[in-house]
C-alpha cells in the first residue's frame, strides 16, 4: 500500500504544471536584473525604471510563452525508494529522507498568466492580461502519516489544509517620472518614481458540478476557497465479527466551500529607482501595496461533513474505501473581499567591468508578507550577471542563482538576440539540483519590437 500511495503522490506532483509570468529577460538572470529591464519588460518588477533616460521610446511584446514543471520530489527519490519489482520496505532513515524533500509543506501551485496586450512609451505602459491562480496546501503530517503510520488510540488533527483559486483579467496603466529637486540631483544621477494601477475583473472559468444534489444548476465560478477545515483521524482497538482484536480507523471532519461567480477590484504597485552614477543603480518596489477584489455575484457557502468510519486496517489493501460527503447547508452570503498579498522588492545593479565588454552584477531581495496566493514569507535573494561585448551588442547573455522563497534554491541562464528594433529572448530555469536531483524545470520564450 505504501508503494501505491507514494507513486500516486509523486505523479500528482510531477503533473503540477505551472505556466506563469516568467518573462525570459528576467528569468535568465534568475529574477535579479529588474533595474536593467526596459519598456514593457520592466512593468512587472519596478515601474519606476520607465522614467530612466535610456528607456525605450516605445516597445510592444508578442505573446510571451513560459512553462514551469515543478514538484516536491526529485527523480532520485523515486529511483532510490520505489524499486521496480522490489519489496519497497523503507527504514526510518529512508522515510525521514523522503519527508525531508517536502521542505515542511506539501503544496500545489499553478499560475497561468497570459499577456494579451503589452506596449509602452518612454514613460508609460499599458497591459492587459489574464491570470488564474491555484494555491493548495496540505499539512506535511498527512504524508508523514501515510509513510510512518499512526499510533493506536492517538487522534491526529489535519486542520491546516487550505485551497484557493481565482481567475481574473487585469488592465494596467503604468507611469513614471524623474524627480529633479536640487537635493535629489546632488545625490543621484537620475531618480525616478513610478506606479502601476490595475483594474481587476473576475472571469468565471472553473466549472463546479454536483455541489448541491438538490439543484440541477451547474456553476462556473471565478473564485472558490476551502475554509474552516476540521478533520481528524484516529485508530482504536476493536473486536471484529470473528472475535479477533485489531485496529479500525476513523476519519471525520467538516469544511466550508466559499464560491463566487464574479467580482472586481483595484491593484496598485509603487516603485522608486535611481542611478547613483554611471555604473550603479538601486531600486525599491512594492507589488500590491494596495490591492484587492470585491466578490459580489452569486456568493454562496457550502457546508460539508465527511466521514470514513470503522475501516479495518487488515482490509484496507483489499477493499475500496468510499468517503461519504454530506451537504449540510447552502447559504447565500453577502459580498466579501480578498486582499492580494503584498511583496517588497529591493534591487541593486553594478556595472563593474569596463573596456569593450559590459558586465553587470545584478541582485534582488524579495520579501512577502503572507503565505497565500503564490506569496511566501520566506525571503528570497537572487544574484546574477548580464554580459555582452560592445562589438557584438546584439547578443546578451544572462545567468543567476536564487536562494530562499518556495523553491529554496534555483539557477537560471538565458540570452537575447537584440537587433536594432527586434529582440528574441529565451531562458531556462532549474529548481534545486541538476539531472535526477532536479525538482523542476522552466522554459520561457518571448519576442518584442522596440524603438
Amino acid at each position: 500500500m505504501k508503494k501505491k500511495l507514494f507513486i500516486i503522490t509523486v505523479l500528482m506532483l510531477l503533473l503540477n504544471l505551472n505556466a506563469g509570468l516568467n518573462n525570459p529577460t528576467a528569468m535568465g538572470s534568475s529574477w535579479s536584473n529588474a533595474l536593467l529591464l526596459k519598456g514593457i519588460d520592466a512593468v512587472r518588477y519596478n515601474p519606476a525604471t520607465l522614467g530612466f533616460s535610456d528607456n525605450y521610446k516605445g516597445s510592444i511584446n508578442f505573446f510571451p510563452l513560459s512553462v514551469m514543471l515543478q514538484n516536491s520530489f526529485s527523480r532520485n527519490v523515486y529511483d532510490d525508494y520505489v524499486a521496480e519489482g522490489g519489496d519497497n520496505s523503507w527504514s526510518e532513515s529512508d522515510i525521514d529522507n523522503i519527508l525531508g524533500q517536502l521542505d515542511d509543506k506539501w503544496r500545489f501551485q499553478n499560475n497561468v498568466n497570459f499577456d494579451l496586450i503589452g506596449f509602452s512609451t518612454q514613460k508609460k505602459a499599458f497591459t492587459l492580461n489574464l491570470e488564474t491562480i491555484q494555491d493548495i496546501t496540505f499539512p506535511e503530517a498527512v504524508f508523514e502519516l501515510l509513510l510512518k503510520g499512526n499510533e493506536m488510540g492517538v487522534t491526529y488533527d489535519f486542520n491546516d489544509f487550505d485551497a484557493e483559486e481565482m481567475s481574473t483579467a487585469s488592465l494596467g496603466y503604468s507611469f513614471a517620472e524623474q524627480v529633479k529637486l536640487d537635493g535629489v540631483t546632488e545625490i543621484f544621477k537620475e531618480f525616478s518614481v513610478g506606479a502601476t494601477i490595475r483594474y481587476i475583473y473576475a472571469i468565471p472559468t472553473t466549472p463546479i458540478e454536483d455541489l448541491d444534489e438538490n439543484s440541477n444548476e451547474d456553476m462556473t465560478v471565478a473564485y472558490f476557497k476551502m475554509d474552516n477545515v476540521d478533520a481528524y483521524l484516529s485508530t482504536e482497538d476493536i473486536v471484529d465479527s470473528s472475535s479477533t482484536a485489531q485496529g479500525a480507523t476513523t476519519v471525520k471532519g467538516s469544511f466550508d466551500l466559499l464560491t463566487s461567480e464574479g467580482g472586481q477590484g483595484l491593484g496598485i504597485d509603487l516603485g522608486v529607482a535611481a542611478k547613483i552614477n554611471k555604473k550603479m543603480n538601486i531600486g525599491l518596489s512594492v507589488k500590491n501595496i494596495l490591492a484587492g477584489i470585491s466578490w459580489y455575484k452569486n456568493n454562496r457557502i457550502y457546508k460539508y461533513d465527511f466521514e470514513v468510519d470503522g475501516i479495518l486496517l487488515s482490509e484496507m489493501d483489499s477493499v475500496g474505501v468510499d468517503t461519504t460527503y454530506t451537504l449540510k447547508n447552502v447559504a447565500e452570503t453577502r459580498k466579501f473581499f480578498t486582499v492580494l498579498p503584498p511583496e517588497l522588492r529591493l534591487d541593486f545593479t553594478w556595472e563593474f567591468h569596463p573596456g569593450n565588454q559590459r558586465l553587470f552584477w545584478t541582485n534582488s531581495y524579495i520579501q512577502g508578507f503572507k503565505n497565500e496566493l503564490l506569496s511566501t514569507t520566506m525571503p528570497k535573494f537572487s544574484t546574477g550577471i548580464q554580459w555582452n561585448h560592445k562589438s557584438a551588442d546584439w547578443f546578451i547573455f544572462r545567468a543567476g542563482i536564487t536562494g530562499g522563497g518556495d523553491a529554496l534554491y534555483s539557477s537560471a541562464a538565458g540570452f537575447s538576440l537584440a537587433f536594432s528594433h527586434y529582440s528574441f529572448d529565451i531562458a531556462v530555469e532549474n529548481k534545486y539540483g541538476y539531472g535526477t536531483s532536479s525538482k523542476g524545470l522552466g522554459v520561457a520564450i518571448g519576442q518584442k519590437f522596440y524603438w
